[in-house]
Formats: structure tokens, C-alpha cells, sequence
């Protein structure tokens, strides 16, 4: 094996100043609720609470919409700041700054500006729903099918039995089927605010290591408008989540 695959990639500094004794703080709090969290399987709101008012809910947005701006090498190291002091808060911020990324590469132009600096400033925690009844956590297939409503809406009703952080989400990124007759990995990716949605938890979640990151069933039903997805049927062919 060459040396090259086998030397440790230095760590990166993601943040210095006032922004790295923010970041120290954030790890004193985790350490401290920790044992809590872990003990009782309860979803760290205190600890979500601070990466809010942090601003750690937009660090992979760009600065022009209000967000950190950092990238995924700053990621990793943070989460693995995090990781050390709360293993549960660091998979739900991490999990969110997957589904932020998706937004900023992904979303056009009217999603954008009316989302991303709402998840920058601290007001959209994000929970990702990939996992499906028939389909497993395979992220690339869905079995619950899009469907229209009379006016062009997207109608969903999506049943998923883990999703991380979903009963305290103020948004989700939902992987659907394109269409009820279309193949099982023609899937669209469809953004809703937890206001468009009714959320219902179907089963709990008591487990042996994150068990404060409330990964437990839900079932999500409502309707959003079609720019929402990026799915053929629902955006004309265009790109993701055309405006």
C-alpha cells in the first residue's frame, strides 16, 4: 500500500476566534448533558438549541444567504468535536448539514432564497426521510408515490420507519417515487416545511448507542407546492427544484 493511502489526513482548523470559543462552548455543553441524553433516550433540545443561536444550523450556507460558509473538510472536523463530547447531537447536526448541503447544491433559485436563509439563521432544523416500509434505508428508491392535487401541488404521504430527529424537524427532505407506476428508483426528492405537513410518530426509539437522536417511525402526510421537488412529473423536466 503506498505511503500516500496510509498517512493520516491532518486535521483543519474550521474556525478560529471568537467563532473557535463558540465552537469550545458548544463541546463543554454536549459533555456536560451527555450522560442525561444517553441515560434517557430523550432528543438533546438544550444541545440543539445552542448550535442554533450559534449559527451552527447554517454552516454549510453560504455567507450570502447568512450561513457560516464552511465546507465538508470543516465539517468532519467539527463533527468530530462533537462526536467526543455528545455521539447523539453530532449524528443530528451532522444528518441536517447533509440535508443543507443537498439545499445549497440542489435547490433553484426561489427555493434557495426563501429557505436557505431561514436555515442559516437558526429557524429550520432539518431531518432527512430516506428510509421506507418495503424499501429499507436504500437511498436511492421509494415506494411511496407522488401524487398531483387539483392545482399542481404535490399531494405526499410518505411512511418511513426511522428518521432521525423527524418528531422535533421544522423541515424534511422526503424521497418519493416519481409516480405510483413508475420503477422503484425513479425517485424525487421533495422539500417540506413541518407546517405543510401532518406528523404522526408510529414507533419509538430505545437502542443501545444515539439514543438521544429520537430516530424513531413516522408517518407524514399534506401537500407543498411543485417547485418543492425535483422530481420529471412535478417540475416539467427541468432541473432540481426549479422556480
Amino acid at each position: 500500500m503506498s505511503e500516500s493511502r496510509t498517512r493520516p489526513i491532518p486535521a483543519r482548523p474550521a474556525c478560529d476566534g471568537r467563532a473557535q470559543d463558540d465552537l469550545d462552548a458548544l463541546v463543554a455543553l454536549l459533555a456536560v448533558n451527555a450522560a442525561g441524553v444517553d441515560r434517557t433516550a430523550c432528543f438533546p433540545e438544550e444541545n440543539l438549541a445552542a448550535l442554533r443561536s450559534a449559527g451552527y444550523l447554517g454552516f454549510l450556507i453560504p455567507r450570502r444567504y447568512g450561513g457560516m460558509g464552511r465546507d465538508l473538510a470543516d465539517l468532519v472536523t467539527v463533527a468530530q468535536r462533537l462526536a467526543g463530547a455528545c455521539l447523539s447531537t453530532a449524528m443530528i447536526w451532522a444528518m441536517h448539514c447533509q440535508q443543507a448541503d443537498v439545499l445549497v447544491r440542489h435547490a433553484g433559485p426561489r427555493l434557495a432564497a426563501e429557505l436557505l436563509p431561514r436555515v442559516a439563521a437558526g429557524e429550520v432544523y432539518l431531518a432527512s426521510v430516506t428510509t421506507g416500509t418495503v424499501t429499507g434505508g436504500h437511498l436511492l428508491s421509494a415506494a411511496d408515490a407522488l401524487e398531483r392535487g387539483i392545482e399542481g401541488e404535490i399531494l405526499l404521504r410518505r411512511e418511513a420507519p426511522v428518521v432521525t430527529g423527524g418528531e422535533h424537524a421544522d423541515g424534511f427532505l422526503i424521497t418519493m417515487r416519481e409516480t405510483a407506476h413508475a420503477d422503484g428508483h425513479a425517485v424525487s426528492l421533495v422539500y417540506a416545511d413541518r407546517d405543510a405537513l401532518t406528523v404522526a410518530a408510529t414507533g419509538g426509539w430505545n437502542t443501545l448507542g444515539m439514543r438521544g437522536t429520537a430516530s424513531g417511525a413516522l408517518k407524514l402526510s399534506g401537500a407543498v407546492p411543485r417547485t418543492r421537488s425535483s422530481g420529471r412529473p412535478v417540475a416539467s423536466g427541468r432541473s432540481p427544484w426549479t422556480a
